[in-house]
Protein backbone atom coordinates (compact mmCIF):
# COMPACT_ATOMS: atom_id res chain seq x y z
CA UNK A 1 0.00 0.00 0.00
CA UNK A 2 2.16 3.03 -1.20
CA UNK A 3 1.31 6.31 0.34
CA UNK A 4 1.66 10.17 -0.85
CA UNK A 5 1.56 12.94 1.48
CA UNK A 6 0.08 16.11 -0.14
CA UNK A 7 0.77 19.59 1.02
CA UNK A 8 -0.65 22.74 -0.91
CA UNK A 9 0.84 25.90 -0.50
CA UNK A 10 0.04 29.67 -1.03
CA UNK A 11 3.03 32.16 -0.59
CA UNK A 12 3.85 29.85 2.06
CA UNK A 13 7.69 30.35 2.20
CA UNK A 14 8.08 31.15 5.40
CA UNK A 15 6.11 27.90 6.62
CA UNK A 16 7.17 25.09 4.80
CA UNK A 17 10.48 24.45 6.69
CA UNK A 18 8.64 23.54 9.75
CA UNK A 19 6.37 21.11 7.56
CA UNK A 20 8.79 19.47 5.82
CA UNK A 21 11.22 19.40 8.75
CA UNK A 22 8.48 17.18 10.26
CA UNK A 23 7.83 15.20 7.65
CA UNK A 24 11.37 14.71 7.98
CA UNK A 25 10.75 13.36 11.39
CA UNK A 26 8.13 11.35 10.86
CA UNK A 27 8.57 7.16 12.72
CA UNK A 28 7.52 6.00 9.15
CA UNK A 29 9.40 7.54 5.94
CA UNK A 30 8.56 5.63 2.71
CA UNK A 31 6.09 7.91 1.66
CA UNK A 32 5.93 10.48 -1.65
CA UNK A 33 5.72 13.98 -0.81
CA UNK A 34 3.83 16.37 -3.00
CA UNK A 35 3.85 20.16 -2.70
CA UNK A 36 1.22 22.35 -4.80
CA UNK A 37 2.54 25.56 -5.23
CA UNK A 38 -0.68 27.34 -6.14
CA UNK A 39 0.19 30.13 -7.87
CA UNK A 40 2.31 31.65 -4.90
CA UNK A 41 4.59 35.32 -5.79
CA UNK A 42 6.72 35.11 -3.27
CA UNK A 43 10.08 32.28 -3.23
CA UNK A 44 8.80 29.08 -2.37
CA UNK A 45 9.60 27.49 -5.66
CA UNK A 46 13.16 28.77 -5.10
CA UNK A 47 13.31 27.54 -1.31
CA UNK A 48 11.99 24.21 -2.27
CA UNK A 49 14.88 23.89 -5.31
CA UNK A 50 17.46 24.67 -2.72
CA UNK A 51 16.88 23.09 0.66
CA UNK A 52 18.75 19.54 0.77
CA UNK A 53 16.14 16.89 1.94
CA UNK A 54 16.15 13.07 3.43
CA UNK A 55 12.55 12.60 2.25
CA UNK A 56 12.14 9.74 0.29
CA UNK A 57 10.51 11.18 -2.92
CA UNK A 58 9.77 15.15 -3.54
CA UNK A 59 7.43 16.12 -6.53
CA UNK A 60 6.70 19.58 -6.63
CA UNK A 61 3.77 21.10 -8.19
CA UNK A 62 3.77 24.64 -10.10
CA UNK A 63 0.37 26.49 -10.93
CA UNK A 64 -1.77 28.99 -11.28
CA UNK A 65 -3.79 29.76 -8.37
CA UNK A 66 -6.91 27.84 -7.94
CA UNK A 67 -7.65 27.85 -4.08
CA UNK A 68 -7.23 25.03 -1.67
CA UNK A 69 -9.61 22.84 -3.23
CA UNK A 70 -8.39 23.18 -6.27
CA UNK A 71 -4.31 22.88 -5.10
CA UNK A 72 -5.31 19.88 -2.99
CA UNK A 73 -6.92 18.23 -5.94
CA UNK A 74 -4.11 18.50 -8.11
CA UNK A 75 -1.87 17.17 -5.97
CA UNK A 76 -4.01 14.20 -5.61
CA UNK A 77 -4.06 13.95 -9.50
CA UNK A 78 -0.30 13.63 -9.37
CA UNK A 79 -0.02 11.58 -6.59
CA UNK A 80 0.94 8.02 -7.17
CA UNK A 81 0.34 6.59 -3.81
CA UNK A 82 -2.85 4.38 -3.32
CA UNK A 83 -3.17 6.14 0.46
CA UNK A 84 -3.40 10.06 0.18
CA UNK A 85 -2.17 11.92 3.60
CA UNK A 86 -3.31 15.78 3.41
CA UNK A 87 -1.51 18.56 5.41
CA UNK A 88 -1.71 22.27 5.36
CA UNK A 89 1.58 24.23 5.11
CA UNK A 90 1.32 25.48 8.21
CA UNK A 91 1.38 22.33 10.63
CA UNK A 92 4.09 20.66 12.71
CA UNK A 93 3.55 17.02 12.73
CA UNK A 94 3.58 14.56 15.37
CA UNK A 95 6.15 11.98 14.39
CA UNK A 96 3.36 9.11 14.59
CA UNK A 97 1.31 11.46 12.67
CA UNK A 98 1.58 9.58 9.63
CA UNK A 99 1.74 6.27 11.14
CA UNK A 100 -1.37 6.85 13.15
CA UNK A 101 -3.57 7.27 9.50
CA UNK A 102 -1.69 4.32 7.86
CA UNK A 103 -2.72 2.26 11.03
CA UNK A 104 -6.23 3.25 10.37
CA UNK A 105 -6.51 3.16 6.53
CA UNK A 106 -5.12 -0.35 6.99
CA UNK A 107 -8.14 -1.45 9.50
CA UNK A 108 -11.00 0.85 7.36
CA UNK A 109 -10.39 0.82 3.65
CA UNK A 110 -13.37 2.76 2.71
CA UNK A 111 -13.25 5.69 4.95
CA UNK A 112 -12.08 9.45 5.35
CA UNK A 113 -9.76 9.72 8.73
CA UNK A 114 -9.46 13.27 10.21
CA UNK A 115 -6.40 13.83 12.64
CA UNK A 116 -6.21 16.26 15.35
CA UNK A 117 -5.37 20.09 14.98
CA UNK A 118 -4.29 21.14 17.52
CA UNK A 119 -3.00 24.97 18.30
CA UNK A 120 0.20 25.49 19.05
CA UNK A 121 1.39 26.94 22.39
CA UNK A 122 4.19 28.31 23.25
CA UNK A 123 6.12 31.02 25.97
CA UNK A 124 4.94 34.20 25.56
CA UNK A 125 1.69 33.51 23.73
CA UNK A 126 -1.06 36.67 23.42
CA UNK A 127 -4.09 36.30 26.38
CA UNK A 128 -5.96 36.16 22.91
CA UNK A 129 -3.76 33.20 21.46
CA UNK A 130 -4.82 31.31 25.01
CA UNK A 131 -8.35 32.06 24.55
CA UNK A 132 -8.14 30.24 21.31
CA UNK A 133 -6.48 27.46 22.65
CA UNK A 134 -9.07 27.46 25.01
CA UNK A 135 -11.92 27.19 22.70
CA UNK A 136 -10.61 24.41 20.47
CA UNK A 137 -9.72 22.02 23.25
CA UNK A 138 -13.30 22.16 24.71
CA UNK A 139 -14.46 21.72 21.32
CA UNK A 140 -12.54 18.68 20.26
CA UNK A 141 -13.09 17.23 24.23
CA UNK A 142 -16.19 15.48 23.00
CA UNK A 143 -14.78 14.05 20.21
CA UNK A 144 -11.37 12.12 21.88
CA UNK A 145 -13.34 9.30 23.61
CA UNK A 146 -15.68 8.93 21.15
CA UNK A 147 -15.84 5.37 19.34
CA UNK A 148 -16.81 4.89 16.03
CA UNK A 149 -17.37 6.72 13.02
CA UNK A 150 -18.37 10.69 13.88
CA UNK A 151 -21.12 10.57 11.52
CA UNK A 152 -23.75 10.15 13.70
CA UNK A 153 -22.57 13.31 15.63
CA UNK A 154 -21.75 15.49 12.67
CA UNK A 155 -20.09 14.75 9.27
CA UNK A 156 -17.07 16.78 9.42
CA UNK A 157 -13.42 16.25 8.87
CA UNK A 158 -10.73 19.38 9.13
CA UNK A 159 -8.68 18.81 5.70
CA UNK A 160 -5.30 20.12 7.48
CA UNK A 161 -4.94 16.75 8.50
CA UNK A 162 -6.59 14.34 7.04
CA UNK A 163 -6.22 10.31 4.80
CA UNK A 164 -8.49 8.88 2.37
CA UNK A 165 -8.09 6.09 -0.35
CA UNK A 166 -7.34 7.75 -3.55
CA UNK A 167 -9.91 5.42 -5.15
CA UNK A 168 -12.22 6.70 -2.84
CA UNK A 169 -10.88 10.08 -3.50
CA UNK A 170 -11.59 9.98 -7.13
CA UNK A 171 -14.72 8.36 -6.79
CA UNK A 172 -16.13 11.33 -4.32
CA UNK A 173 -14.60 13.69 -7.29
CA UNK A 174 -12.51 15.00 -5.08
CA UNK A 175 -13.00 18.97 -3.50
CA UNK A 176 -15.53 21.41 -4.87
CA UNK A 177 -13.24 23.78 -6.75
CA UNK A 178 -16.11 26.23 -6.53
CA UNK A 179 -15.87 26.60 -2.89
CA UNK A 180 -13.22 29.12 -1.37
CA UNK A 181 -13.89 27.78 2.23
CA UNK A 182 -15.44 25.30 4.07
CA UNK A 183 -14.70 22.86 0.94
CA UNK A 184 -13.98 20.07 3.40
CA UNK A 185 -17.29 20.51 5.27
CA UNK A 186 -19.27 20.60 1.73
CA UNK A 187 -16.92 17.28 1.15
CA UNK A 188 -17.69 15.44 4.24
CA UNK A 189 -21.46 16.05 3.81
CA UNK A 190 -21.59 14.58 0.27
CA UNK A 191 -19.23 11.04 1.96
CA UNK A 192 -21.86 11.01 4.22
CA UNK A 193 -24.82 10.82 2.11
CA UNK A 194 -22.93 8.39 -0.14
CA UNK A 195 -22.12 6.06 3.43
CA UNK A 196 -18.60 6.87 3.95
CA UNK A 197 -17.91 6.71 7.63
CA UNK A 198 -15.52 9.54 9.02
CA UNK A 199 -13.29 8.66 11.70
CA UNK A 200 -11.67 11.35 14.32
CA UNK A 201 -7.91 10.22 14.69
CA UNK A 202 -6.92 11.26 18.22
CA UNK A 203 -3.35 9.89 17.72
CA UNK A 204 -2.90 11.46 14.44
CA UNK A 205 -1.92 14.95 15.96
CA UNK A 206 -0.90 17.65 13.81
CA UNK A 207 0.01 21.43 15.47
CA UNK A 208 -1.23 24.32 14.02
CA UNK A 209 1.14 27.40 13.77
CA UNK A 210 -1.81 30.04 13.52
CA UNK A 211 -1.47 32.95 15.79
CA UNK A 212 -4.20 35.81 14.96
CA UNK A 213 -5.08 39.01 16.19
CA UNK A 214 -8.94 39.11 17.73
CA UNK A 215 -10.13 41.36 14.35
CA UNK A 216 -8.25 38.64 12.30
CA UNK A 217 -9.76 36.26 14.32
CA UNK A 218 -13.48 37.42 13.95
CA UNK A 219 -12.87 38.23 9.97
CA UNK A 220 -12.32 34.46 9.90
CA UNK A 221 -15.21 33.67 11.65
CA UNK A 222 -17.21 35.40 9.26
CA UNK A 223 -16.13 34.28 6.61
CA UNK A 224 -16.62 30.64 7.37
CA UNK A 225 -20.25 31.68 8.78
CA UNK A 226 -21.00 32.98 4.89
CA UNK A 227 -19.69 29.61 3.46
CA UNK A 228 -20.98 27.73 6.19
CA UNK A 229 -24.36 29.51 5.50
CA UNK A 230 -24.10 28.76 1.29
CA UNK A 231 -23.66 24.94 1.91
CA UNK A 232 -26.91 25.18 4.01
CA UNK A 233 -29.08 26.11 1.22
CA UNK A 234 -26.94 24.23 -1.09
CA UNK A 235 -28.14 21.31 0.79
CA UNK A 236 -31.07 22.09 1.79
CA UNK A 237 -30.28 21.84 5.94
CA UNK A 238 -33.66 22.80 7.90
CA UNK A 239 -33.59 25.24 11.05
CA UNK A 240 -34.73 23.39 14.35
CA UNK A 241 -37.75 23.51 15.42
CA UNK A 242 -39.50 25.09 18.27
CA UNK A 243 -42.33 23.67 20.15
CA UNK A 244 -45.71 25.75 20.68
CA UNK A 245 -45.36 25.07 24.47
CA UNK A 246 -41.57 26.40 24.50
CA UNK A 247 -42.23 29.38 21.51
CA UNK A 248 -42.67 31.76 24.57
CA UNK A 249 -39.69 31.18 26.95
CA UNK A 250 -37.53 30.54 23.09
CA UNK A 251 -38.77 34.27 22.25
CA UNK A 252 -38.08 35.85 25.82
CA UNK A 253 -34.47 33.82 26.22
CA UNK A 254 -33.53 34.84 22.38
CA UNK A 255 -34.78 38.62 22.30
CA UNK A 256 -32.45 38.98 25.99
CA UNK A 257 -29.05 37.10 24.21
CA UNK A 258 -29.62 39.67 21.34
CA UNK A 259 -29.95 42.59 23.35
CA UNK A 260 -26.89 41.57 25.06
CA UNK A 261 -24.86 40.66 22.31
CA UNK A 262 -25.97 43.86 20.22
CA UNK A 263 -24.30 45.32 22.91
CA UNK A 264 -20.88 43.68 23.42
CA UNK A 265 -20.59 44.11 19.53
CA UNK A 266 -20.08 47.87 20.23
CA UNK A 267 -16.84 49.12 18.77
CA UNK A 268 -15.88 50.11 22.46
CA UNK A 269 -15.55 46.21 23.93
CA UNK A 270 -13.48 44.80 20.47
CA UNK A 271 -11.20 47.47 21.53
CA UNK A 272 -11.14 46.37 25.33
CA UNK A 273 -10.56 43.05 24.07
CA UNK A 274 -7.39 43.72 22.14
CA UNK A 275 -5.52 45.55 24.84
CA UNK A 276 -3.88 42.67 26.72
CA UNK A 277 -3.17 44.73 29.71
CA UNK A 278 -6.42 45.32 30.20
CA UNK A 279 -7.05 41.40 29.99
CA UNK A 280 -4.14 39.96 32.27
CA UNK A 281 -5.50 41.68 35.23
CA UNK A 282 -8.95 39.67 34.81
CA UNK A 283 -8.96 35.81 35.76
CA UNK A 284 -9.12 33.47 32.93
CA UNK A 285 -12.60 32.69 33.12
CA UNK A 286 -13.97 35.53 32.90
CA UNK A 287 -11.45 36.58 29.89
CA UNK A 288 -12.75 33.22 28.15
CA UNK A 289 -16.45 34.50 28.35
CA UNK A 290 -15.61 38.42 27.58
CA UNK A 291 -14.02 37.04 24.58
CA UNK A 292 -17.15 34.50 23.74
CA UNK A 293 -19.40 37.53 23.86
CA UNK A 294 -16.94 39.80 21.62
CA UNK A 295 -16.62 37.34 18.72
CA UNK A 296 -20.16 35.90 18.76
CA UNK A 297 -21.39 39.56 18.51
CA UNK A 298 -19.32 40.60 16.10
CA UNK A 299 -19.68 37.65 13.82
CA UNK A 300 -23.33 36.44 14.32
CA UNK A 301 -25.06 39.98 15.04
CA UNK A 302 -22.72 42.18 13.57
CA UNK A 303 -21.56 39.92 10.25
CA UNK A 304 -21.07 42.85 7.96
CA UNK A 305 -19.33 45.34 10.35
Amino acid sequence: MSTSVIVPTYNGCHKLETILSSLESQSIQDFETVIVVDGSTDDTIRFLNSRQTCLKEVKVIEQPNKGRAGARNSGANNAKGDILIFFDDDMKLDPACIASHLHHQSLVTRSIAGGRQILLRQKGDSIFHQYRCHISEKWERPLLDLQGAVNSVQPFFTAANFSVSKTLFQKLGGFNEALTDAEDKEMAIRADKNGIAIFFLSHAVAFHLDELSITSYIMRLRQYQRAHSSLSELFGEGKSVVYPNDAATFQFLNFFKEKVHQIFGWPCFLKAAEKERLMKVLPAAIRHKFFDLVTTSNVVYYPES
